[in-house]
């Protein structure tokens, strides 16, 4: 009779025990990244396939994954290309003035950049090419980050006076109305969760949210940056900063669940990362 509780007691405890490990299965799709010596590299997480874009700077994926900003630094400027991402032909080009920071409408028909030498976010419609130029308010430059809201109302960014140079996280409407201040300090790269509901951003060494109304600030993962969201937002993929030395870092790239048991994974080592697209 003991010989058979020990053993129901034994089954009973591995099929309680806790796996710490994040699934592979909730971290889908595919991510861009900077490797060493400054490569731009792409990765299917399932598969564990890896190729370098060529002469090819990343920056956003479309929503859907089919399509992927770039510029091609080989041509000597830095004019955004939307690309077929799976082929990487060339879709449509772009004439934007600097490659700050690009983002996607939610249905992926239009994408929005940052002139910064302008302080102005620019709307291209993809099928028509028209564009909107939405003016930031007087005294306020672009500093840093842009992304669409998902109810395609509001962008988010980092802006900075033009006289003491303090930042911001800022969001205006999506047809420049309603610019808001939501908070002060050196922030970077602000991404919106898909609910809408809160706003991931840099804060020197750490990854922050705030609510997008601008109140509960809080820091969500320390030694972090680049935060990325899935895509129901239970989980954030961002880069991890394993060492910080004078002369040289260990980072890898990582994906951690938002609540439950913030079981975490490694995704790739010694690579930084540039987007998720999380959709196979």
């Amino acid at each position: 009779m003991k010989k058979v509780l020990f053993i129901l007691f034994l089954v009973s405890f591995f099929a309680c025990k806790r796996n710490d490990e994040l699934p592979l299965s909730d971290v889908p799709g595919r991510i861009a990244m900077q490797g060493q010596n400054s490569r731009f590299i792409q990765y299917n997480i399932k598969s564990n396939d890896y190729s370098e874009l060529t002469n090819l700077k990343p920056y956003r994926w479309s929503h859907d994954g089919s399509k992927l900003a770039v510029s091609d630094y080989s041509l000597g400027h830095l004019k955004y290309s939307i690309v077929d991402a799976n082929t990487l032909t060339e879709i449509v080009k772009l004439n934007n003035k600097d490659d700050q920071s690009i983002c996607w409408s939610p249905d992926d028909s239009e994408v929005a950049y940052i002139e910064a030498f302008d302080s102005s976010i620019v709307r291209v419609n993809l099928a028509t090419l028209q564009k909107q130029i939405i003016h930031l308010p007087g005294g306020k430059l672009y500093n840093g980050g842009i992304d669409w809201s998902p109810d395609g109302n509001s962008f988010v960014f980092i802006g900075r006076d033009d006289v003491d140079y303090t930042a911001h996280v800022c969001t205006i409407g999506a047809d420049g109305s309603n610019f808001k201040i939501l908070n002060d300090g050196p922030f970077n790269n602000p991404r919106w969760s898909p609910d809408g509901r809160t706003i991931a951003f840099e804060y020197i060494l750490d990854i922050y949210f705030i609510d997008s109304d601008g109140t509960n600030m809080r820091k969500a993962i320390e030694r972090a940056e680049d935060p990325c969201w899935s895509r129901d937002g239970s989980v954030l993929m961002f880069t991890y900063i394993v060492e910080l030395g004078w002369t040289s870092s260990k980072i890898d790239i990582r994906a951690r669940e938002i609540g439950g048991d913030h079981r975490e994974r490694v995704v790739f080592e010694n690579c930084g990362l540039v987007d998720w697209c999380p959709v196979e």
